[in-house]
């Protein structure tokens, strides 16, 4: 036995010299570098892939694994960002390697963009401040960790954080920049920048890292030999022996000191030998004695010195055996015992967990997160979300059995108590991506919008100045010169002028400038030449100058029956009264219309020279036969309804939009052959819905408005207007020839200014005959929409401030018009009024009357 006890006692202090003596560094070897403040920021932004993200933090255990942790030694802590900073553990959270390793493996990457100038302030501002653990007068280092360019700027923030005595090592992997990491990273740069082609290569700087916190020791880092101890000194080393060892010759190997051996001891029976000592012991069932030399026999049981749990049995000197109490079995080790337990011999029925309460004796328990039935044995799972035993604010989900977290609906986050919620406004936060304007939208949604003089791009969220020249928006006639987003101004090519419109030219033209002294028409030949010329019908003197006019009724230059009438150059025949020209247009016919044809008069025939008319009784209309009388009746118009369809309307308003047209339609009298209507949408462009000849039936054409699609983005009213007149009343879109004297109606609706130049295209709407409306809700800006309107505006006009209240000028807008043969022009009244029937008559009789004195002279 006091064999076996020396070689013990050589094998441990054998392992204490190759424990001390290692000449390189290993993964159990702590680096000693006195005291440091650490912390990680590591990049977890989406670009990092879940598998590069495993690499990164298998990274950061390995290196945790070669640092001296403790509060007073070297303090950790662990930064993740993307968008936002997430601190997993501070400074003064973990003190032990193992709880950092524990939280490092169950950190979840925030998957968002790449804030790395946010994340370094916090670095600065919170990570190393005394609330989180950061010690006075201790060096505070910090390694960055990311993959991609910063979303944000570094250099200011890292050069601040670096005026506070924090060192940056800048780690960049894959997609990494090295100018961002420069900018970030502590110089020198080729202490503190690292850059390596993917994830699998960042060991590579937990190697140069630890070399640059721990300094170099030859001890460590060199193959020095020493068999037992290194002493390091600057730029050397020396060899040591432990206690007990000599130094050999070679500097390097140790010999031990045998003092048995060499029989320099005094003991009874066994000596052993350690290096440079001695102790003594004694025969296997004998002890020493106090003098530490001699030995007696040994009663272990009667000592007490026995490891038997119950019963010791002497066997003899410095043997015994082991026994146990009644109830009881002894273990294979011979010394413990055990409780007969019925549970660890599973001879039980519980479903999960058995509970010994004592021998033969046990009771049934369930795991975490289960319930014991009633029959005391089975187990059932716990579904506290099921059970509503959660404090979730929006949406609890079941974890496993006794478990759950709390989650939050689309558009919301989860707050830092993990329980309640939070809408995310991505505008309010930057994460949006819009390049001038965000517009919240609700919880998690935004739109990205432009400023004004720009447009927003197909990306729909960069924007790019308008060139309206560029895009021929412009109306110059000429030249259209860019002067800034969204601006112009118009030029004139050479020999012109820019007229007072400032956007027409004019050519320096001597005849427009009255710098001539023909009688008639001054021809302009170029720039400071012209020649004079004669209206049709007359002839120019010869002096070049004066006009004559040619009468060709004089001149006997005629073939007419009865009456010729002279105009220049022109003549026409006519008749005497009581006779109508024939179809020849030169010889005449005595006529009694009234009692020489069917006239078809519903009530009288009134007769003219050379022709007749129909009346009605009063209180009722001449129909559009002109002969049958009947009631009052809405006439037939070609209706085109212009609706803004820019952001501003919003999707809830345009559905107001729509009713309203709808309540329009229910109004008029809607047929193939009765009224037409047509729809034209415009925001920055325009789109015609339906044109007039489209649908012919009210219910068909209300149908199409509820299906039309909200275009959003701007307010191109003038574009409309233009639209409207070169397209939407062209007979190939429906509308009925002018010759028909078909009122032509246009309505406009809109709730802001326009982004482009009205006038234009408002007047030559007005111009070419068609009836103007102008209905604007909201921000509409009354002086367009009074510029848009016919005259009367009063009559051609509305606004109201509210979406809501549309519908009461839907009630209140009648489009009923009468037609005024004679002229042609359009006034929206009530047809059936009494005054109105008394007007139109009125109108029908003057016309009649004026084509008679114009065509039918007595004889």
């Amino acid at each position: 036995m006091g064999n076996l006890r020396g070689l013990s006692v050589f094998i441990v202090l054998t392992l204490a010299v190759f424990t001390s003596a290692r000449p390189k560094s290993g993964p159990n070897q702590k680096c000693k570098s006195g005291p440091v403040d650490l912390v990680f920021l590591i990049d977890s932004s989406r670009s990092v892939r879940p598998h590069e993200f495993e690499t990164m933090r298998k990274f950061l255990i390995d290196i945790l694994n070669t640092l001296d942790i403790g509060l007073d030694t070297t303090r950790v802590g662990v930064v993740q960002y993307s968008s936002q900073v997430r601190s997993e553990f501070s400074l003064k959270t973990h003190s032990k390697l193992e709880n950092m390793v524990k939280a490092i493996n169950e950190i979840v990457p925030l998957a968002q963009g790449t804030m790395t100038g946010l994340a370094i302030r916090y670095l600065m501002n919170e990570a190393f401040s005394p609330g989180q653990g950061d010690r006075p007068k201790v060096p505070n280092v910090a390694v960055i960790v990311t993959d991609g360019r910063p979303q944000d700027r570094v250099a200011e923030v890292a050069a601040e954080a670096r005026e506070r005595g924090i060192e940056i090592y800048a780690v960049g992997v894959a997609r990494a920049d090295m100018t961002s990491l420069r900018a970030m990273a502590s110089p020198p740069f080729e202490d503190h920048v690292f850059l390596v082609e993917r994830f699998d290569l960042i060991y590579q700087f937990g190697l140069q890292f630890q070399d640059k916190l721990c300094g170099i020791d030859l001890c460590l880092e060199s193959d020095h030999g020493c068999e037992h101890l290194c002493e390091s000194s600057p730029g050397s080393f020396t060899c040591q022996c432990l206690p007990g060892y000599r130094l050999n010759a070679d500097g390097k190997t140790c010999s031990a000191i045998d003092l048995c051996a060499e029989r320099k001891h005094d003991c009874q029976q066994i000596c052993i030998s350690s290096p440079g000592s001695f102790t003594c012991d004694c025969n296997q069932g004998y002890h020493l004695n106090d003098d530490k030399k001699t030995c007696s026999p040994i009663d272990l049981c009667a000592e007490g010195k026995h490891d038997c749990e119950q019963v010791c049995v002497y066997s003899g000197p410095g043997i015994f055996t082991c026994d146990c109490n009644e109830g009881y079995r002894l273990n294979v080790d011979e010394k413990a015992c055990s409780p007969i337990d019925l549970c660890a011999e599973e001879k039980h029925d519980c479903q999960q967990v058995c509970v010994y309460s004592g021998p033969g004796v046990f009771t049934c328990d369930c795991n975490k997160g289960y319930r014991l039935n009633g029959d005391k044995k089975t187990c059932t799972p716990i579904d506290l979300c099921a059970e509503e035993k959660d404090d979730c604010q929006q949406a609890c989900v079941y974890m496993g059995p006794g478990v759950f977290s709390c989650d939050c609906n689309e558009g919301y986050r989860l707050n830092g108590d993990e329980k309640t919620c939070s809408p995310i406004d991505l505008c309010a936060e930057g994460k949006h991506g819009c390049e001038q304007v965000c517009v919240y939208m609700g919880p998690g949604v935004f739109t990205c919008d432009c400023n004004e003089g720009y447009r927003l791009n197909v990306d729909e969220k960069t924007c790019s100045p308008i060139d309206l020249c560029a895009e021929g928006k412009h109306g110059c006639e000429q030249v259209c010169v860019y002067s800034g987003p969204g601006i112009f101004t118009c030029d004139c090519n050479e020999g012109y002028r820019l007229n007072g419109d400032k956007k027409t030219c004019t050519p320096i033209d001597l005849c427009a400038e009255g710098k001539h002294d023909c009688d008639h028409v001054c021809v302009n030949m170029g720039p400071g030449i012209f020649t004079c010329d004669c209206k049709k019908g007359y002839r120019l003197n010869e002096d070049e100058k004066s006009c004559s006019a040619i009468d060709l009724c004089a001149e006997g230059k005629h073939d007419c029956e009865q009456i010729c009438i002279s105009t220049p150059g022109v003549f026409t025949c006519d008749c005497n009264k009581g006779f109508k020209l024939n179809r020849d247009k030169r010889t005449c016919t005595n006529m009694d219309m009234c009692n020489t044809v069917k006239h078809g008069c519903d009530y009288q025939c009134v007769n003219t020279p050379g022709s007749y008319h129909c009346i009605c009784p009063e209180g009722q209309l001449l129909q559009d036969d002109g002969k049958t009388c009947g009631t009052c009746k809405s006439a037939n118009i070609d209706l085109v309804l212009l609706i803004d369809g820019s952001k501003s309307v919003r999707p809830q308003n345009f559905e107001l939009v729509k009713k309203f047209v709808n309540q329009v339609v229910d109004s008029l009298d809607v047929s193939a052959h009765g009224t037409r209507v047509g729809l034209v949408q415009y925001s920055s462009r325009v789109r015609t819905e339906f044109p007039l000849n489209m649908y012919h039936t009210a219910e068909d054409i209300k149908a199409a408005v509820m299906k039309v699609d909200y275009m959003e983005k701007g307010t191109m009213t003038g574009l409309a207007l233009k639209h409207m007149l070169e397209y939407s009343f062209s007979e190939a879109e429906g509308a009925r020839p002018a010759s028909r004297n078909i009122p032509r109606i246009g309505l406009v609706f809109t709730d802001g200014r326009s982004q482009d130049d009205i006038s234009e295209y408002a007047k030559k709407a007005k111009e070419a005959g068609i009836t103007m409306y102008a209905v604007g809700v909201g921000k509409a800006v009354e002086d367009e929409l009074r510029e848009i309107a016919s005259d009367p505006v009063e009559k051609h006009f509305y606004y109201t401030t509210d979406f809501s209240a549309i519908n009461t000028i839907a009630d209140n807008l009648k489009l009923n018009v009468c037609p005024a043969e004679s002229q042609g022009e359009v006034e929206v009244k009530d047809p059936c009024a009494c005054e109105n029937l008394v007007e139109f008559q009125q109108a029908t009789m003057n016309s009649l009357d004026q084509f008679t004195q114009k065509h039918i002279l007595s004889k």
